[in-house]
């Protein structure tokens, strides 16, 4: 074994290889830190004028596992990130289509049996800028420079069904309007629209769902205010402007309710002007390659290991399949376990590079209701949910 002679020297198994130039995996530490932890990776971040993170973005394809680090994980508001409300400070409404109207206190709710929910998060709007690569109208994007509103968490919290059950729905409860405080007027919002609190409307049958949680926890550690601390709602599945942050009050009604952020903003449709708005919910099936990432351009000859995410807001992975040729022939890629209902699953595959030339390696995701990932992507005037194949070109040599 190897031994540190004095302090702050650097172990013989640390030290770079003189003949291949080679470092650990564990380089880019800092100090005299010689442990294990991987090379720091930074989030591409967007600061307020008083220098706080308000936008982040995660660096995906330089992660390991399925847990995204708290820090990592992207966060997205329309509006300003609202004041802190303290725990002892915090409560939560319910009114409106129910027998009993409740206010819970941040420590009521935490008396309630608890479930812990593992989940991909993903913005409408992750990816959007490929919807212009594939009709020709810009370069391709890089993922790996731009990284990506995409992360997933473990959370924990209490079922949103069972605070509803103790305010008592009717055969009038259809859907619940959750209300955060952030508060503000869209950019693209009619002249004269008066500032009003973010919110969503979920049918009551997502709502009851046991996965659809009130979530005080992630990672293992209460929230942080950046992520919606005290409480947020959290809709596994859908994408992520569902999980209304710094919820502040349910609202249970008899019909759906008019949040601007519904037919005004995340839809599907070929004009603003449609009368055929789809409102967008479930998070598409979709698969990235991660190894080689996007920015590869020259591998050389030998055997590789193709690596990659897959997930879907409908059902867990069941395929993965990897192309080497642009689409021309496919394989299939092992799915490495644990493969859960909400959570993306790491994929690999095995590639054997004997003749050089030029590659153009896919991956294409299937999941358990049976949805593939199609080649094309689904336009709309939103640029919305982008889930098409998009291929990395290489060279080995």
């Amino acid at each position: 074994m190897a031994t540190i002679k004095e302090e702050g020297a650097v172990p013989d198994f640390l030290r770079m290889d003189a003949e291949t130039g080679s470092v650990p995996a564990n380089d880019g530490r800092k100090g005299d830190w010689y442990g294990w932890p991987s090379k720091e990776v930074k989030p591409v971040t967007l600061l307020d004028d008083e220098g706080r993170a308000v936008r982040i973005r995660t660096p995906v394809m330089d992660l390991e596992g399925l847990i995204t680090p708290t820090n990592l994980h992207y966060t997205v508001q329309h509006f300003d990130v609202p004041e802190v409300v303290p725990t002892d400070k915090w409560s939560l409404t319910i009114e409106g289509e129910v027998k009993n109207p409740v206010t819970f206190s941040f420590e009521d709710l935490r008396r309630l049996p608890g479930r812990t929910v593992r989940t991909v998060m993903e913005c409408s709007g992750s990816d959007a800028t490929f919807f212009e690569y594939f009709q020709g109208e810009g370069p391709k994007p890089s993922r790996t420079q731009e990284c990506m509103i995409l992360s997933a968490s473990e959370w924990t919290g209490v079922p949103l069904a069972t605070v509803l059950n103790e305010a008592g729905l009717t055969d009038k409860s259809l859907f619940i309007r959750a209300e955060g405080w952030d508060q503000g007027v869209p950019a693209t919002a009619d002249e004269g629209t008066e500032p009003f609190f973010y919110d969503k409307g979920l049918a009551v049958q997502k709502a009851l769902h046991p996965d659809t949680i009130l979530a005080w926890a992630q990672n293992g550690q209460l929230l942080e205010h950046l992520h919606g601390a005290p409480v947020r709602l959290l809709v596994p599945g859908w994408s992520g402007n569902w999980s209304v942050k710094w919820l502040r009050r349910l609202e249970v009604m008899d019909h759906m309710p008019a949040c601007w952020y519904h037919y005004q903003f995340y839809y599907y449709a070929v004009s603003p002007d449609s009368t055929d708005k789809e409102l967008i919910t479930t998070i598409g099936v979709k698969s990235i390659v991660t190894h080689p990432n996007d920015d590869t351009e020259r591998m050389s000859t030998g055997p590789h290991m193709v690596r990659g995410y897959a997930w879907s807001g409908a059902g867990a992975i069941t395929q993965v399949e990897v192309s080497v040729d642009g689409g021309e022939t496919w394989n299939a890629a092992h799915l490495e376990p644990p493969v859960d209902r909400f959570m993306w699953v790491r994929w690999s595959y095995p590639w054997d590079a004997a003749k050089k030339g030029q590659y153009n390696i896919m991956s294409r995701a299937t999941d358990e209701v049976g949805r593939v990932q199609s080649r094309e992507p689904r336009y709309n005037n939103m640029r919305k949910n982008f889930s098409a194949i998009v291929g990395y070109p290489v060279i080995i040599e």
